[in-house]
């Protein structure tokens, strides 16, 4: 098994010359398992997610239409989107109802009774599609006879054929640089399906690449924001489209909270209901854990610390990728962090720590010696990341650590999924 597992990594080249010292992470023999029924459950789940996005992207275009000027929820829900979000996004926010991602992550607990709960709903990050398929590698080695998810890159890319492209622009910002191991692993699985991928930094771009095509995303850019003024008009005049719209608020986790509405605020409720499914945002709502938004205009500290006197809480900013901007309620730094959350225009949200379930799981140990020890325990805990492609599940991979605050790195786990 070790053997097989190393020549994926090899054949993948993301830990070939000196990367292995920044991208390594533990191989493992095992397998996140599902059931069908969970399968249809998580199928089902993305119906009523993409349901709800589009209901936000209908209000979003409409609070952002300053000839209106709502206040109210209206006001509220702006000022949520808005959080966070880099000024050249703003506009871009607030057209084009329907551009919801055709690429959509979210990130899964497994509380104590084994049951699915969200973390985060992330619809403005291309990141995992190279560990996506990784992932989907390591099963295929393992168990090529098993019943799996058809994989993420696969069904993008036939959604990419059946809108007319065959091509897809990857462009990273300079502090992307990171992920470029992973990206060129996406590419490879893109040219298998019979898609050319570009991977481009935006420190070596020029116009004529921004002009036209289909993108996987835009990047927040900090060294070269002229670009754009040439790859908004450009979207803006149709002659550019992505996989994942500049519209960041969807990937925000202050969402969260106004999709819960545990603040019970009647307006808002009003709101959603008009533009989302009954039936879509109630199911929903039961796998998002309690969430309240932070700051000046939204809870106190004073209610903050009566709930905190219930039941355990995690901190979140608003716009972060992984663990960073999280904190528990039982850190040392959580009074400090709150105090100083308390005081933005709601760049945080109070949300229900969920416990994770632990899991067993087994790794190599010793790698490269000839005879690596696998290695078995019973406290790992997991990210169960889904990936869908326009409603469809294309794939969950498992990332998995020994200790709550689950996130990639040299101690971690990268699983495929079998479906039993």
């Amino acid at each position: 098994m070790y053997n097989k597992l190393t020549n994926v990594i090899s054949e993948s080249g993301i830990w070939s010359g000196t990367r292995k010292e920044s991208h390594a992470f533990l191989l493992s023999p095992s397998v996140y398992q599902i059931t069908e029924v969970q399968r249809q459950e998580l199928q089902t789940l993305g119906v009523a997610i993409y349901d709800c996005l589009l209901g936000l992207s209908h209000i979003a275009v409409i609070a952002y239409d300053s000839s209106l000027n709502y206040g109210g929820a209206w006001l509220l829900a702006r000022r949520v989107f808005s959080t966070g979000v880099p000024k050249a996004y703003q506009e871009l926010q607030g057209i084009n109802i329907r551009h919801i991602p055709k690429l959509l992550k979210v990130d899964l607990m497994v509380d104590q009774d084994g049951n699915f709960k969200i973390a985060e709903i992330d619809g403005h990050n291309k990141h995992g599609l190279g560990y996506s398929t990784l992932g989907l590698r390591f099963r295929e080695a393992l168990y090529p006879e098993a019943k799996a998810l058809p994989g993420t890159v696969q069904v993008l890319s036939g959604e990419m054929k059946r809108l007319g492209h065959n091509e897809i622009k990857l462009l990273y910002a300079d502090q992307e640089r990171f992920y470029v191991p992973e990206f060129e692993v996406a590419r490879q699985e893109f040219t298998k399906h019979g898609i050319n991928c570009s991977i481009i930094s935006e420190m070596e771009i020029d116009d004529t690449f921004l002009g036209s095509g289909m993108f996987l995303d835009l990047p927040f850019l900090y060294h070269k924001k002229e670009l754009y003024d040439t790859i908004v008009s450009s979207y803006k005049n149709r002659q550019v489209d992505f996989i994942i719209p500049p519209k960041p608020f969807l990937g925000a986790k202050g969402v969260l909270a106004l999709i819960r509405n545990d603040g019970r605020n009647e307006h808002l409720e009003s709101l959603l209901s008009s533009f989302i499914k009954k039936s879509s945002l109630e199911l929903l709502r039961k796998y998002i854990p309690e969430t309240f938004l932070v700051g000046k205009q939204a809870e106190t500290i004073d209610s903050i610390k009566e709930r905190l006197s219930h039941k355990r809480f995690v901190l979140k900013e608003s716009i972060s990728s992984g663990m960073k901007g999280t904190v528990f309620s039982d850190e040392e730094c959580f009074d400090s962090v709150l105090t100083r959350a308390c005081t933005t225009n709601m760049n945080w949200i109070l949300q229900e720590e969920v416990v994770n379930q632990p899991q067993t799981f087994s790794w190599f140990e010793n790698e490269g010696i000839n005879k690596p020890k696998i290695q078995t325990t019973d406290d790992w805990f997991m990210r169960v990341t889904t990936q869908y492609i326009n409603r469809q599940l294309g794939d969950v991979i498992v990332t998995a650590c020994r200790g709550k605050a689950v996130h990639g790195g040299k101690k971690c786990l990268q699983l495929g999924t079998i479906v039993l």
